[in-house]
């Protein structure tokens, strides 16, 4: 592993300001590097120990001792820019002779860990294509980010824009459709090792005292299940820290250039109950989001409230430790944000249309040592709400027998319960396995009521998922520098579903077993290129629709595979290059879609074929300087309907043909402070709402700049911030309600160019 940047000749014995809060000890060497500019170098992986505390005036030497204090381990000069992190020496003794050093691996070459594969892996040799972002609350930008604000730095990644707590993800051009029905989400989104969704829209969770973001890219049906087509979004929070005492509290404002001021709060508190045995960590925040759309009568309508905290208690006996975590997270927004003419940001009189989206996790994850394996348990339990309003009067009459107006109130109650046991081992000669067995039992609840000179009810639904799974994945070396991985995954899922309208209630039991297989082969070749060829595939199982008022019908499972072919190139931790080329195909594909009284439905549409290219560049050419490119290309097209006719230009929604990203960073020293500034550019290319006729509706095609600049000094920082700064107003998604699209064509303009400002105090 190593951290580094280009550094004067004398920089080990300079005295200079410090800050690098206790943090894994990967993070904390990346941060230190950050603020000095020295590069460290360690053999292989850096084991699983978390830095101390580093704060004040002094040299690069001296803080490194502090922040090893206890590792294990010490720091030895190389030349005045270069340090290699090694055993510290035992005693010497008769029985114990000094054995000489291993060699110094190549200056720069970095070593990030990967756990979304569920084992500890380095991602230098992992056989998948993989982004991150580290420590995403502290680069920069907004001041507590959220999913949209990841999504501009993880190449691959694409949501709508229906509004917060209401938006769908896609990864590498795996949509099925832009509107929230039924259907099993084609992304798992996972928090610590928990699955956190089924078929709810993305809750959005603010990334507050986060350690970072993983995005694992094509199917991962043999690891994670039904319903992974397209990939894993995994947060991994900071654990509790039984070494030392930490807190944080920061505040900030924002102010949107064409609507209201809007504001935010945080505060983290890590508490070493007994130490080095058991911690307590504790995070809340709280953010008023500024609105900027303007309904007649209603200025800056689509303003928003957010409340949330996570609390965290970790044990550490022996090999053994205990992970307790719990959170929530509650928001609330006041109206929608979609318009009618683009370009606008406002629209005509109509009733507000709230939305609320209120999730909470808990989960208990045990690991330790069972003889030479690695024994994990994670289990975990979700309650996830989602409501919204929606104006029905241009339907309720002619669809639903209610005169206008109306309103058209939803909510879906989700409920996860996931249990998983697994084992593990990596052995010295280089082969590594993983087996587990999974349980998952999913209870939707669903209910439409449309609200007018009487109430309603026009749609409810009730579905359980139960599904059972054993899975295992094998990486073994053919030779010095070829390996081999297999992996898979054998299951039983059975749904249930009842469905109700206004005449009739219909139900029906879907059971589906499969097995879902990986296979990888992997050439390290030399030192700085690693090469591979993965296959893998995923599917969901069939369900019951809703077709009308009196109707429903089932709905047959759907199957996706790809082959991808990915390059790493490490010359240095100066230049990391990323490049991967994929192929998809998707068998029967499920598509939620819009019903003829404005409600939505699923049904196979047909078969589907992606293909594209992704390369990313991570450049540091001089002293504080970071450069970082990206560029994803794809086409994703429905290329024959489900009754075996071939399609031209049907495009799979949402997903852009391109997408391009720039980043520049500087870091430096002002008067006693440490700083970095930065600008970041992103470009979506056009992309279709649907590839129904009657929606084939163009949008994205443009670009956004945002910019940072941050302060430290001691305990205190400074954020200032500004995003959309070419204060765009695009149309980023062309939908926002099913009733009224017969008013006319709908648009979603870009939040508008804002400012924000930030000042956090730690302990």
């Amino acid at each position: 592993m190593c951290c580094c940047a280009l550094a004067p000749a004398s920089v080990g014995a300079q005295e200079r300001p410090i800050h690098v809060e206790p943090a894994p000890l990967a993070e904390a060497l990346t941060a230190l590097s950050r603020q000095t500019g020295i590069a460290i170098g360690f053999e292989g992986r850096l084991p699983g120990l978390r830095s101390r505390h580093v704060d004040g005036r002094m040299t690069v030497e001296q803080a490194l001792a502090r922040m090893l204090e206890g590792t294990g381990l010490e720091a030895r000069r190389l030349s005045p820019t270069a340090y290699r992190l090694v055993q510290a020496a035992p005693p010497a003794s008769r029985r114990d002779p000094v054995r000489p050093a291993p060699p110094l691996p190549p200056e720069g070459s970095v070593d990030i860990i990967v756990t979304g594969t569920k084992r500890e892996e380095p991602l230098a040799r992992l056989p998948i294509s993989v982004a991150i972002v580290q420590a995403p609350g502290e680069q920069g930008g907004a001041l507590l980010p959220g999913t949209e604000e990841v999504a501009q730095r993880l190449d691959g990644l694409t949501l709508t824009n229906l509004g917060p707590g209401r938006n769908r993800q896609f990864i590498r051009g795996v949509a099925d459709s832009p509107f929230n029905g039924n259907s099993q989400s084609t992304v798992a989104i996972l928090i610590n090792d928990a699955r956190a969704t089924y078929n709810a829209p993305d809750p959005d969770l603010k990334l507050v005292d986060v350690e970072r973001v993983e995005l694992l890219k094509g199917p991962q049906g043999s690891l994670y299940g039904t319903g992974t087509l397209g990939g894993v979004y995994h947060i991994v929070t900071r654990p509790p820290d039984a070494g030392s005492f930490a807190a944080m509290a920061g505040m900030g404002a924002s102010l949107a250039t064409h609507g209201e001021m809007g504001g935010s709060a945080e505060a983290m508190v890590n508490l070493p109950v007994v130490a080095d045995r058991l911690a307590l960590r504790a995070v809340a925040y709280a953010v008023r989001e500024p609105g900027w759309i303007d309904t007649a009568g209603r200025g800056d309508a689509n303003r928003g409230e957010l409340r949330g905290g996570r609390v965290a208690l970790r044990a550490l006996a022996g090999d053994w430790t205990v992970d307790l975590n719990g959170m929530a997270q509650m928001r609330d927004v006041a109206d929608s944000q979609y318009v009618y003419a683009r370009h606008a940001l406002e629209r005509p009189a109509q009733p507000a249309e709230p939305h609320d989206n209120d999730f909470a996790l808990m989960a208990l994850r045990v690991a330790g040592k069972l003889g030479g394996a690695n024994l994990v348990y994670a289990g975990n339990w979700v309650d996830h709400d989602v409501s919204s309003t929606l104006d029905a009067s241009d339907l309720s009459a002619s669809a639903f027998g209610i005169a206008a107006p109306a309103l058209y109130l939803e909510q879906r109650r989700n409920r996860l319960f996931d249990q998983e046991v697994r084992l593990s081992q990596t052995r010295d000669d280089g082969l590594s396995w993983l087996a587990g067995l999974s349980f998952v039992d999913v209870r939707n609840h669903l209910s439409g009521v449309v609200r007018g000179v009487r109430d309603e009810t026009v749609g409810t639904g009730i579905q359980g998922v139960v599904e059972f799974s054993a899975f295992g994945d094998m990486r073994m070396p053919l030779t010095g520098a070829l390996s081999l991985s297999v992996g898979g995954r054998l299951f039983h899922s059975r749904i249930e579903e009842e469905q109700g309208a206004r005449h009739a209630r219909i139900e029906a039991s879907v059971a589906r077993s499969g097995f879902t297989p990986s296979l990888a082969l992997s050439w390290q070749a030399g030192v700085h290129d690693f090469f591979y060829a993965r296959y893998a595939g995923a599917l969901r199982p069939g369900g019951l629709s809703r077709t009308g008022a009196a109707s429903a019908e089932r709905f047959e499972s759907d199957e996706l595979q790809t082959v991808e072919m990915g390059w790493r190139h490490s010359a240095s931790a100066w230049l990391t290059v990323n490049l991967d080329a994929f192929l998809t195909t998707w068998s029967h594909m499920q598509s939620d879609y819009l019903l003829a009284d404005g409600l939505i439905g699923t049904r196979n549409v047909g078969d589907a074929r992606i293909r594209g290219v992704e390369a990313s560049v991570d450049w540091k050419p001089a002293a504080g300087w970071a450069i970082s490119a990206g560029l994803v290309g794809q086409s994703a097209l429905l290329t024959r309907t489900n009754e075996g006719l071939r399609l031209e230009d049907r495009h799979l929604p949402v997903v852009p043909d391109w997408k391009a990203r720039l980043g520049v960073n500087r870091h430096f020293d002002l008067s006693g402070w440490s700083g970095s500034m930065g600008v970041n550019l992103a470009y979506l290319g056009p992309s279709r709402l649907s590839f129904d006729p009657g929606l084939d509706r163009r949008m994205g095609d443009y670009a956004l700049a945002n910019a940072d600049l941050a302060l430290r000094r001691k305990d205190w920082s400074i954020r200032l911030s500004g995003s959309n700064l070419l204060d765009c107003k695009a149309d980023s998604f062309a939908f926002g309600n099913p009733f009224a699209l017969a008013r006319g064509t709908q648009y979603t303009p870009l939040r508008p160019r804002q400012w924000a400002v930030g000042l956090t105090k730690n302990w």
